[in-house]
């Protein structure tokens, strides 16, 4: 009896083999075969879209087996690379229909650049495909400085940095190809409009003004988060150019005695800022009279001043400001004894003596060219004790004398009006600096300190 069993059995078994070879065997799957052996990607590879949205086409793979049929039901996973931080796919895990095909939606990572995703086979991850997309930036968001900010140069110079923007997306990538603005509230830009490079970077180049102290530029974009973007600079004065007498001249005292204003003096650039730190020696010129100290030293507005104490005897005393490179300039004052003529304030005289010199009561003045110089020059005529004389009427003669060949226009001749000429409609013709000569029958003529006339619009209006 055990032995039929076991007989009917193999029958059983020789029955089946026989009716796999009526089949030819071509349908036998053994359970090795039906298992994944290969993944094709169909779709999706090689994208290119914004960062932080969805590839245009869906991610695709199909799973066969050994005899490349389609492996159906089989979970296959999404997982985005380490260079794909933040990246999405929808959904992370799918199973193959009957075609042995799978997809997702990939939504690129926030940061610009290649980007990778890799797709598995459940259970044997060495069975896998990856791919590759470049993420673009997305659309401009923001406008920030970039460099060039809090810089220092002297006026009407270059700065030594460009400005620099950065315009980047919503999530910090540079953004190529944006378009800005610049505008200089003091002194220009150049160029004025410019267009951010593959860095995201945009940059101009920010002459200063005429003007000593801070300044301020600014870059702009429409529609940016951050827009405008400002800039400031600190504008410090040329190199000294001339020096002038700001107070302190014309006065008087007894002897000995020390006058009553200290003498201030103002060392300018040749935009008339005031340069600070430069030495100024004070040099006795006539009456042995003495100085608070030799040398001074100018202060943030380019003045320097100093006490001046007369010689011993009466009369005429002069003091010169010098200033290495540069020039000098004159202050005179009248040492008088109680009673004498020479005593009193600079506006007598009452004829006690006849008229000695010249004296430019106020200096010409820098001034546009074609435009009146103002203040109004004025002169006056000194006896010999400095003080004006207010009797009688001198006709003063003005002249021109410069490198540059412009003409003076305007009344070259007034008469003194107590003692004083005042010409009030002076101007010049061409640029350059000039020196005003002043002459009068009798009296040796003086020259005016230096000034300039600049360019029409140029001078003060950068």
């Amino acid at each position: 009896m055990h032995q039929l069993v076991r007989l009917g059995r193999t029958g059983a078994i020789i029955g089946a083999l026989a009716s796999v070879a009526d089949c030819g065997g071509s349908d036998l799957l053994l359970p090795s075969e039906s298992r994944p052996a290969e993944i094709t990607k169909l779709e999706g590879d090689e994208q290119t879209g914004a960062v932080g949205a969805p590839l245009p086409d869906s991610v695709v793979v199909r799973i066969v087996d050994q005899r490349g049929t389609p492996v159906s039901g089989q979970r296959v996973a999404f997982t985005p690379g380490q260079d794909a931080q933040g990246a999405l796919v929808r959904p992370e895990a799918a199973t193959t229909n009957s075609d042995g095909v799978a997809q997702a939606e990939w939504v690129l990572g926030p940061a610009a650049g290649g980007q990778s995703l890799t797709v598995s086979v459940d259970g044997n991850e060495e069975l896998s495909a990856t791919f590759q997309a470049a993420a673009r930036p997305a659309d401009a968001s923001r406008i920030e400085e970039a460099g060039g900010n809090h810089q220092e140069g002297p006026v009407r110079s270059e700065l030594a940095d460009p400005l620099e923007v950065l315009v980047t997306d919503r999530f910090g990538n540079p953004v190529e190809g944006v378009p800005v603005g610049w505008t200089a509230e003091d002194g220009s830009v150049d160029p004025a409009t410019t267009v951010t490079g593959p860095d995201g970077k945009a940059a101009t180049v920010w002459t200063l003004a005429s003007s000593v102290g801070s300044q301020t530029a600014s870059a702009s974009s429409d529609g940016l988060e951050g827009s405008s973007v400002s800039f400031t600079a600190i504008a410090a004065s040329g190199g000294p150019r001339r020096l002038i007498r700001v107070s302190g001249n014309d006065q008087s005292a007894a002897p000995n005695q020390e006058l009553g204003q200290p003498l201030v003096v103002r060392l300018e650039d040749e935009n008339g800022n005031g340069v600070s730190n430069r030495a100024v020696t004070w040099v006795i010129g006539s009456g042995e009279g003495s100085v608070s100290a030799t040398t001074s030293t100018t202060d943030d507005n380019g003045e320097a001043r100093v006490r001046w104490t007369l010689g011993p005897n009466s009369g005429v005393n002069t003091l010169n400001a010098v200033v290495s490179g540069v020039g000098f300039v004159t202050f005179r004052a009248v040492a008088s004894s109680p009673g004498g003529s020479g005593g009193g304030g600079g506006g007598g005289g009452g004829g006690s003596a006849g008229p000695a010199r010249l004296d430019f009561r106020v200096q010409p003045s820098d001034a546009e060219k074609g435009q009146k110089v103002d203040p109004a020059v004025q002169v006056a005529v000194l006896d010999r004790n400095g003080q004006v004389v207010t009797q009688g009427e001198f006709e003063i003669k003005l002249e021109l004398h410069g490198d540059n060949g412009g003409k003076l226009h305007g009344h070259e001749r007034e008469k003194t009006r107590s003692g004083v000429a005042t010409f009030d409609d002076l101007n010049v013709d061409k640029e350059g600096q000039y020196r005003l000569r002043a002459s009068s029958d009798g009296l040796p003529s003086i020259d005016s300190d230096v000034f300039e006339i600049h360019e029409r619009d140029g001078h003060g209006k950068d």
